[in-house]
């Protein structure tokens, strides 16, 4: 079995690469055949990435997301998932290449650092909740970091329009107005998966306190610096997306809020991760 989950381990990073490939002939070429293509292969990987989830669940005994890596890993198919969604809605396949890189950049860190040997077991972690609340989550960052793609996309477009340099760049990525709507329409698929995330996470630890023994359970709050930050990023984004439908928050001002939104996601989960004690530390939670 883990001959076979370190085989998929390795396969996963050149699929992903190949995916990146084709979505950077599809930039390149604006061609409906490679468009076609590059689908077809996005969803092979998804399958082979799938697959390999499924084998590592089998040998571990669980969802394998506890460490930072695994979860890294997870992100990746949910960022081409998501990504698949808003493609067939915005039908704007031009940006394809910059989700694929950030894709496989994942993956590939996931890939060379993560181990195939068992870990011991957290015992949290053979809860059915846990599976719930962590596709939640992972399908809500992969929407807020395709926001921030969007954003950072929306600012170059901008730049390159006011410096009237129209060149490749220019040309292959959307107007102003369809990446703004982009980038909005990933940040209102990701608040309330976001949401429903949080309240699935406290009914999960509800639950879990009645069962656990006494000392474990000590150890569950409501007030976790990784839930506390993740309530503050909810009502960040939340707060963006009431300006952008009653104020009128548009433009260049949307999408420097989308970017600062992702920046604070990222650095509290590296401060709540490395400076503060948290029950979401599953590796040293729950005993073997």
């Amino acid at each position: 079995m883990q001959t076979l989950v370190g085989l998929l381990t390795a396969l996963l990073p050149i699929a992903y690469l190949l995916l990146l490939g084709a979505y950077v002939l599809v930039f390149l070429r604006d061609d409906p055949r490679h468009l076609l293509w590059a689908r077809r292969l996005m969803a092979a990987t998804v399958v082979l990435h799938v697959s390999q989830v499924g084998v590592r669940a089998l040998a571990l005994g669980r969802l394998p997301a506890d460490s930072p890596l695994e979860f890294v890993s997870l992100l990746a198919v949910a960022l081409i998932i998501i990504y698949a969604v808003i493609e067939r809605w915005a039908k704007v396949p031009g940006t394809g290449f910059v989700v694929m890189a950030l894709a496989f950049l994942l993956q590939f860190l996931a890939s060379a650092f993560v181990g195939v040997r068992v870990p011991p077991r957290a015992l949290l972690l053979d809860d059915p909740g846990y599976g719930v609340h962590i596709l939640l989550v992972l399908l809500s960052y992969a929407s807020l970091s395709l926001a921030f793609v969007y954003a950072l996309l929306y600012l170059v477009q901008a730049r390159q329009l006011s410096r009237k340099t129209f060149g490749l760049l220019f040309r292959r990525l959307p107007p102003l107005e369809t990446l703004e709507r982009m980038s909005v329409g990933a940040v209102q698929l990701g608040v309330p998966l976001l949401l429903a995330s949080l309240v699935s996470g406290h009914i999960w630890m509800a639950t879990l306190v009645r069962r656990l023994s006494p000392d474990i359970a000590a150890s569950l709050s409501h007030g976790d610096p990784k839930i506390i930050s993740s309530w503050i990023l909810l009502i960040a984004y939340s707060i963006g997306l009431l300006g952008h439908r009653y104020f009128g928050w548009r433009g260049k001002r949307m999408n420097l809020m989308a970017i600062a939104g992702y920046v604070l996601m990222v650095a509290g989960i590296a401060l709540v991760h490395h400076f503060f004690p948290s029950f979401h530390n599953f590796s040293t939670l729950g005993g073997v």
